[in-house]
């Protein structure tokens, strides 16, 4: 599978409201448990909550459209950029 970031800008305020009021209960894991599968799985998640229409993702996957597929319904409540990453610089202590 290939690495994407994606820029998951929220179509409105109500949308991204419920968004977060959607996942409030739910852990990273739990998150990453449920959007992954044999073409796309989700692997980290950037955002500022309600302060901000934009959440960064960063997804495994085999396309573009698996991820979207992956997102199911969820993915009408963005605006998706995905982007590949083909370069990856691992940088530890």
């Amino acid at each position: 599978m290939k690495d994407y970031m994606v820029a998951h800008t929220f179509k409105t305020e109500e949308l991204r409201d419920q968004y977060f009021e959607m996942s409030s209960g739910m852990t990273e894991d739990d998150i990453r448990t449920n959007m992954k599968n044999n073409n796309a799985s989700f692997q980290m998640n950037w955002n500022n909550e309600k302060n901000d229409m934009i959440m960064y993702c960063w997804w495994k996957a085999k396309s573009p459209d698996a991820i979207i597929e992956t997102l199911g319904e969820m993915a009408n409540m963005f605006d998706n950029d995905i982007k590949e990453m083909p370069n990856i610089i691992n940088v530890s202590d």
